[in-house]
């Protein structure tokens, strides 16, 4: 009881402040994230065609590329290059293949491959898997590193969680065998968040021990500090989304604030800014909304 009643004591608070819709709202787009800088966000049109980037202070909307899943999980670099994939069907089979875009020049740096994993970026390097072999590219030069040892990242491949790690892939599957979607590893590198479909979405460390049971939470996304996870509590009819609000939980589940409440319209997919005071989503009309909030003691 007096554990409980000094957590409760201790618990941060989270306050809306503000919510708007960014750029003109005439062109539908969807899964905004932010670029690492914050200062702009990546977006794209429905099933992840084309890649657009927004300018947070002057809102305006330029088009990177028009390439075919370009949209899915772009990454940038601290230089302000952003990197895309581009999707490219043979004979009903998928090559996907790497491109950087910096000062609008579009540049290949990873060539067409089969079965290419998104990447994360570890210090400007891509770290992803082709065909479940690990391979560590430095998107600063477009060269391949082959001394792997120093990166540490979790990868969602083929609705598996794949630890990368010391140079090295392992399997983790908390809850045995199954498909494992949304994973993410925490910013200060200790924790993991995944949902197991079917199942939930938890919190557990890097060997597969649970810490927290976060229950119904969708598109989860760590804060800056690893303290907290915005996500989408949603709801469909089997086909489509029938109802959706953005939510925030302590990476512990025992605290969680409602971000939206608009029963007339539907968020989904929320993105944490590097800042820490910021949410973004997107609507299913094609709105792209950012919430301000503040953390509070």
């Amino acid at each position: 009881m007096i554990l409980i009643l000094t957590s409760s004591l201790l618990a941060k608070d989270i306050i809306v402040q503000e919510t708007q819709v960014l750029g003109d709202n005439k062109t539908p787009f969807y899964f905004p994230s932010y670029t690492i800088d914050g200062e702009s966000i990546l977006l794209t049109q429905s099933a992840y065609t084309g890649l657009w980037i927004l300018d947070r202070s002057s809102q305006e909307i330029k088009q990177i590329t028009n390439s075919q899943g370009a949209g899915f999980e772009p990454r940038s670099l601290t230089d302000g290059a952003v990197i895309y994939r581009h999707d490219e069907y043979q004979k009903g089979r998928k090559f996907t293949s790497l491109y950087k875009v910096m000062d609008s020049e579009n540049q290949l740096i990873a060539d067409a491959a089969r079965f290419v994993s998104p990447a994360n970026v570890v210090n400007d390097r891509l770290i992803y898997l082709i065909n479940e072999a690990p391979t560590v590219l430095n998107g600063s030069n477009g060269q391949h590193e082959h001394n792997l040892e120093d990166y540490t990242t979790i990868l969602n491949d083929k609705l598996t969680l794949k630890l990368f790690q010391t140079g090295e892939v392992s399997v983790i599957a908390p809850q045995g065998e199954g498909n494992y979607i949304w994973s993410e590893l925490s910013p200060t590198l200790d924790k993991l968040v995944y949902t197991k479909t079917g199942v939930g979405t938890f919190v557990s460390d890097l060997q597969g021990n649970i810490i927290s049971d976060l229950g119904f939470v969708h598109a989860p996304h760590w804060s800056p500090d690893g303290e907290h996870l915005v996500y989408m509590k949603d709801l469909d009819d089997g086909v489509q989304y029938t109802e959706s609000e953005i939510w925030i939980v302590s990476s512990d589940g025992l605290h969680s604030w409602k971000i939206t409440d608009t029963p007339d319209k539907i968020e989904l997919y929320p993105q944490w800014a590097p800042d820490g005071r910021h949410v973004i989503y997107h609507s299913l009309r094609g709105e792209i909304i950012e919430t301000t909030i503040e953390i509070v003691e």
